[in-house]
């Protein structure tokens, strides 16, 4: 995105419109870039796995998330002892993870064909596991009272949530090639 006045005119004057698909949960909350839900006691900010080299303008959106969420009120909120979680992981209907597999993390994140990319990286002794990788229209992770981060913003506890994926439901002019 173009930090400058002058570039940002041209880029809205002259650029090209970017059509992106988008989460929205049962609670019409909004994920513009990606979803995470951190292990136990962990904290909201995982570092980005996905990376956003390819996506320079994601932190301009988050930026602008910030803005508009309220703040939290800070002590207000009990941390619970770190660890694995123990999550129920639905993608389209289909249990990709129960509450028998203790899982560290999960991410999801939309995509341009209409589907979102879920990762699931169940918890493990000794030896990585493989994470658990799906592509899905709608993702309901259900539990134990959890905690997730949709781009800046910390929500829950929750016992249950649902998001489904929103296709070319936003876009941005982004400076032509």
């Amino acid at each position: 995105m173009p930090a400058g006045a002058v570039a940002a005119a041209r880029a809205v004057l002259d650029g090209a419109e970017r059509r992106m698909d988008l989460l929205v949960d049962d609670s019409d909350g909004v994920v513009l870039g990606a979803l995470r839900i951190p292990p136990l006691g962990g904290t909201a900010g995982l570092p980005d796995a996905d990376g956003e080299a390819g996506r320079p303008w994601l932190r301009t959106c988050r930026s602008l998330v910030r803005t508009l969420v309220p703040a939290r009120p800070s002590g207000s909120v009990s941390t619970p002892e770190a660890g694995p979680a123990r999550l129920r992981v639905e993608v389209d209907g289909a249990t990709l993870v129960d509450l028998g597999q203790p899982v560290e993390s999960v991410s999801v994140v939309p995509d341009t064909s209409g589907t979102a990319r879920v990762e699931v990286r169940p918890a493990s002794v000794g030896a990585e596991a493989s994470p658990l990788l799906a592509r899905a229209r709608t993702v309901t992770v259900s539990g134990a009272h959890f905690r997730y981060r949709a781009d800046a913003a910390v929500s829950g506890p929750v016992g249950t949530r649902t998001w489904v994926v929103r296709e070319s439901a936003w876009s941005l002019t982004v400076p032509a090639r």
